[in-house]
């Protein structure tokens, strides 16, 4: 049994890799556009927050470091945390595949779903749509929230897997040489199940999709930026199900990893570009007999 990192397929790898500068340097294209012209059928909306200085910061310097992290960072080499919990054992039973060859099949699936999906959103939704539809400005702004979203996405997800090492539903069995999982299942990492940074990611694409979609309307059609939200959810739950009945994680992990794929890739833009906020967001001191803390507040 290898304690070596798994790596993903190779075209995901080199996504994964490349993704953040790729965006940058695709937005930058659709930045160089003359912003004077008149405005399009789309635009950015007035009363906006459009990207901050503090956001192209922070994005240029935590994005190096989250594929940095990902690439260096060792993983736990013993697992701090085995077997599932709730009913992870029952979905693991009903849900993962056991011949070799339909396994190797349900990962590459998982790959490709996952590459499409991120690839779609950013180079399709985020670039493509809005430079056909007349607005690079639009575009800018689209894909440099998408690149702060991966980036947020990724810092969280790797770090989390890395730290607590849940070992994958697989562990036990390859350890124990039972015989009960295909020995494919066996070679590469095996304790860093929790929580799914694939699904992280997945889920990270289908938020920015709802974001951009439900807010920016980038379709420019009611029916059909639900059906892009729609989609993208669709694509990313397949993901999530691909990765299960790979046994790569049991149902927990894919859950923690959605609600933090999407907690980041809609709430983040949401709630820093979306949400036309009257005032700043202010940080209010609370004291009294049972509490003590501080409370934000704002109005939008």
């Amino acid at each position: 049994m290898s304690a070596a990192r798994a790596r993903p397929s190779a075209n995901f790898l080199g996504m994964r890799c490349a993704l953040i500068a790729s965006i940058l340097l695709a937005s930058a294209v659709a930045h160089a556009d003359d912003q004077a012209k008149p405005k399009k059928k789309l635009h950015w909306e007035e009363g906006r927050m459009r990207f901050t200085i503090p956001e192209y910061i922070a994005t240029s310097i935590l994005g190096p470091l989250a594929i940095t992290e990902y690439f260096v960072v060792a993983e736990q080499s013993t697992p701090h945390w085995t077997g599932g919990i709730l009913f992870d054992d029952a979905v693991r039973d009903g849900l993962r595949l056991r011949d070799p060859t339909a396994l190797k099949a349900s990962w590459a699936f998982a790959d490709a779903t996952g590459t499409m999906l991120v690839l779609m959103v950013t180079a399709l939704d985020s670039l493509t749509i809005p430079l056909v539809r007349g607005s690079p400005d639009v575009a800018w702004q689209l894909l440099t929230m998408d690149a702060e979203a991966f980036t947020l996405t990724s810092l969280v997800a790797v770090t989390a897997y890395d730290t607590i090492g849940r070992a994958r539903p697989a562990y036990a069995d390859c350890a124990n040489n039972t015989g009960n999982v295909p020995s494919i299942a066996c070679y590469g990492s095996l304790n860093a199940s929790f929580p799914s940074g694939h699904i992280a990611e997945a889920f990270n694409s289908a938020g920015l999709s709802c974001a951009h979609h439900l807010f920016q309307h980038v379709y420019g059609n009611r029916a059909a930026d639900v059906f892009g939200c729609a989609r993208d959810l669709g694509l990313a739950t397949t993901e999530a199900f691909l990765r299960m009945m790979g046994d790569r994680h049991y149902f927990s992990d894919v859950f923690v990893g959605s609600l933090i794929g999407f907690g980041i890739g809609f709430g983040v833009p949401s709630l820093l570009h979306y949400m036309k906020w009257k005032h700043k967001v202010v940080a209010v001191p609370m004291a009294g007999p049972n509490q003590a803390g501080i409370s934000f507040g704002g109005a939008f």
